[in-house]
């Protein structure tokens, strides 16, 4: 779709509204994840999930890093 920039640079309307609505699905999804994702960090549990947990830790570990 072809976007009329050259009378006042907006995006019809329409547009903006499906950005909003990928932009909430994608929010909600991170949230979701993160909460998982927190979860398995925290949990006390000594099952296989563990070493995932730890894997997702150092990788966490390693972001936080590159971000400094």
């Amino acid at each position: 779709m072809r976007i009329n920039m050259s009378k006042d640079n907006s995006i019809p309307s329409d547009t903006e509204a499906c950005y909003e609505t990928v932009a909430s699905q994608e929010e909600i999804y991170l949230e979701v994840t993160e909460e998982e994702l927190r979860a398995i960090l925290t949990s006390d549990d000594q099952s296989p999930s563990r070493a995932t947990a730890e894997y997702w830790q150092s990788k966490i570990e390693e972001l936080e890093l590159d971000w400094r």
